[in-house]
């Protein structure tokens, strides 16, 4: 959960849209304290292309349940990782870095390409405003690489997710399903700390 919401100025109870530099901070700072979500990509110029989806269940701290839909679960812990897949049970390290792809750099998006630093791949377009598009608010995108490219990237304001990436050629989507965990969310997180066993480095 975000502890500090002091850039989301509250004027007469309502919640004012951010600027590009504050939207940036909030994006590198979010963690929600929970998150249950759908996540998927697609390819909307390659319709022979499958994407990836598949569910997600986040607690704060680093503990993940990923579940690939026709592929491996994911079982994320701070010290070490479990995937299951159709040929058995791999544990090894904690993921230092995170995948810059669906779920995690969507329910924490400064593991995503979008933020516009050093290694990214995309920045928002500090020319057009950020705006509010539904429940989400809304900002450009510009490749670094190619200028002429351009994309958007759509903000959940409660719990700073990126809900939707759409980049032409690809589409990222996260539907939050709840923010509060569940008798079965507890149990699953129950599970990976039971489960995923610390990683020690064979010397």
């Amino acid at each position: 959960m975000l502890q500090d919401r002091l850039l989301q100025v509250q004027v007469t109870g309502v919640t004012m849209i951010p600027n590009h530099h504050q939207l940036l901070g909030l994006l590198a700072r979010a963690e929600p304290a929970f998150m249950a979500a759908h996540f998927a990509t697609e390819f909307p110029a390659y319709p022979d292309r499958e994407g990836e989806r598949g569910t997600v269940l986040y607690f704060e701290g680093g503990y993940w349940d990923i579940r690939m839909d026709g592929g491996p679960t994911y079982l994320l812990a701070p010290g070490g990782s479990r995937i299951i897949g159709p040929d058995g049970v791999e544990d090894g390290p904690a993921m230092g870095r995170l995948p810059s792809r669906p779920p995690w750099s969507l329910v924490l998006p400064r593991w995503s390409t979008f933020l516009g630093r050093e290694d990214d791949d995309w920045q928002m377009d500090a020319d057009i405003p950020v705006t509010e598009d539904g429940a989400s608010w809304a900002a450009s995108l510009t490749s670094l690489e190619s200028p002429a490219f351009h994309g958007t990237l759509g903000i959940d304001p409660e719990t700073c997710a990126i809900t939707r990436v759409e980049l032409g050629h690809m589409v990222q989507t996260l539907l939050v399903v709840r923010t509060e965990p569940t008798a079965a969310d507890l149990a699953a997180l129950e599970t990976i700390k039971s489960t995923v066993q610390q990683f020690t480095a064979q010397t």
